[in-house]
């Protein structure tokens, strides 16, 4: 965290920022910055290499220049030595008279000769004036040696002995002289070189630190402005995404980058501009979507108040009219013709009919109005059970299909509205019998931790996997098919299933299509007390 409050300072604070900014700002992809900066940086180690390689040949340089000039006095020291030795040998000669010593002088002339030669020949071109005036004196004491030998060699020394004594030690001063000052030279020049190549070494020193931190400095630099370049943008959208996820779609990003980071920006500011739009459509909707479910509340309300009212209205005439219809079928009022016969029934068997649907829709009104109310009392399931079985058996035999029921023969009082529960069952059994042309439908009750679970099978038509959801809707059959085919509102699944909810209890089906569907209803055995009970084995 304080390396990064310390970037946002160099960012804010120093003309860092205005070159990030640019970077930022430079027309290329990622890839391309990257690249870049790797080049420079390689660039910067490559050219720190080179300087060092010439450094190092410039050291080299300088140490091969030192050990030539160590060279150089070793062999003016030589030229110096071989000068001694022919003066000592010059004297020599003229005091024993000996030819032997004039062969040494010459010994040692040769190696003078040749030591000046190499230094000559390595020297550099202010040294050769000096080296020729050498060359010059000893080439004049080689003549007096000549004319010393010549001397010796025709027993004539001693008239000459002072001459040659002058010239010699005339001549042989001349070149120690300048060989002393050659001497001289090239030590200086050996000093001057030490000194210099020290300075050069410790001027090298320096220029490649400069050099070194320079090129370090410039590649972190490098590194800093391209990572903040990048890492500029990743923070502007971790800032643009939280305030977004808080729901401000006002927020925009703003960036330098004209790279993959400007266009990513470019995209999340469409992005949030979307998102405010879809945002405010959204709100409109909930608004509106709010006024329309409170006019569907209240009309909703008025269609349960009408439902109920008009319920009880229409119950009053069709029982009349079942009333006057059953007593004209039972002569009451007469011998019934019979060609009217047929015709009565038909009244009767739809005004019992639409009394159903009546008592249907009048009950789902009631439920959604709040004004339906449990009757609970104890209840004997079997009694139940048996009394739907009773009521519907006709219809069963009538189909040609089996009717039997699976209950537990210790089953203890239960406590619920039996009235409700005998009409969820007569509605899952009559749908059951309805909608099974072959085979049988069964009716079975089972005991487990205190809730009775009641199940209705058959093997009729079945019922598809997505349908499965839809059947205990409102006016909802499978299809238009079924419901031309066997007929009724759809509300007996969903009026069973309200009362089974009211009993605290759940209800679900399961289905084959062609192999015939179970439905199922779980409620607890006694509604509104809280018992312990284990179930004891069940038998058929």
């Amino acid at each position: 965290m304080k390396l990064e409050h310390v970037g946002t300072v160099v960012l804010t604070r120093t003309p860092i920022g205005a070159l990030v900014r640019w970077v930022a700002g430079i027309r290329a992809s990622l890839h391309t910055k990257l690249v870049g900066a790797f080049l420079v940086v390689t660039l910067l180690f490559i050219a720190m290499g080179a300087f060092s390689v010439r450094t190092i040949l410039q050291t080299s340089d300088q140490t091969r220049q030192l050990e030539q000039a160590h060279e150089r006095v070793a062999w003016s020291q030589q030229i110096e030595v071989a000068m001694a030795h022919q003066m000592h040998y010059a004297g020599l000669a003229l005091l024993s008279q000996d030819e032997a010593s004039i062969a040494r002088i010459l010994r040692e002339n040769n190696r003078f000769n040749e030591t000046l030669a190499k230094l000559d020949a390595a020297g550099l071109p202010e040294q050769h004036d000096l080296v020729e005036q050498i060359r010059a004196g000893q080439d004049e004491a080689m003549v007096v040696v000549a004319d010393m030998a010549n001397a010796i060699r025709d027993r004539n020394l001693g008239g000459f002995i002072r001459e040659l004594l002058g010239r010699q030690e005339r001549v042989e001063g001349q070149i120690a002289e300048r060989v002393a000052l050659l001497v001289e030279r090239e030590q200086a020049r050996m000093v001057s070189l030490r000194a210099s190549i020290a300075n050069a070494h410790r001027a090298s020193l320096v220029t490649t630190a400069t050099f070194a931190i320079a090129a370090v400095a410039l590649a972190w630099l490098c590194g800093f402005v391209i990572s903040w370049s990048f890492i500029e943008p990743v923070r502007q959208a971790q800032s643009f995404m939280v305030r977004v996820g808080g729901g401000d779609f006002s927020a925009r990003i703003q960036v330098y980058n004209r790279d993959e980071f400007g266009a990513l920006a470019k995209r999340m500011n469409d992005m949030s501009e979307e998102l405010g739009r879809l945002d405010r459509i959204q709100r409109d909707a909930a608004a509106e979507l709010a006024r329309l479910n409170a006019r569907l509340e209240q009309a909703s309300s008025a269609k349960s108040d009408f439902l109920a009212s008009m319920s009880h209205e229409l119950r009053t005439p069709l029982n009349a009219i079942l009333g006057f219809t059953e007593m004209m079928v039972e002569g009451l009022y007469g011998p019934v013709p019979e060609e009217l016969k047929e015709p009565l029934d038909d009244v009767q068997a739809n005004a019992k009919h639409l009394l159903r649907l009546i008592n249907d829709v009048l009950d789902l009104a009631k439920i959604e109005a709040g004004r339906m109310e449990l009757a609970l009392h104890e209840y004997s399931v079997p009694e139940l059970v048996g009394s739907v079985r009773a009521a519907l058996r006709a219809l069963a035999v009538e189909k040609g299909l089996e009717f039997g029921t699976d209950i537990p023969g210790d089953l203890p009082p239960a406590r619920g509205d039996d009235g409700r529960l005998t009409q969820c069952l007569m509605n899952l059994a009559g749908n059951a019998i309805k909608f099974t042309s072959r085979g049988r439908v069964d009716i079975g009750v089972a005991l487990e931790d205190a809730r009775l679970t009641f199940r209705v099978s058959d093997t009729g038509i079945g019922i598809p996997p997505e349908e499965l959801q839809n059947v205990f809707a409102e006016f909802r059959q499978v299809n238009a098919t079924v419901t031309r085919q066997f007929g009724g509102t759809g509300l007996g699944l969903s009026i069973s299933k309200k009362f089974i909810e009211m009993h605290g209890g759940r209800i679900w089906a399961e289905s084959r299509v062609g192999e015939g569907s179970t439905f199922f209803f779980t409620i607890p055995l006694r509604v509104g007390e809280q018992i312990e009970w284990s179930s004891a084995p069940s038998s058929s």
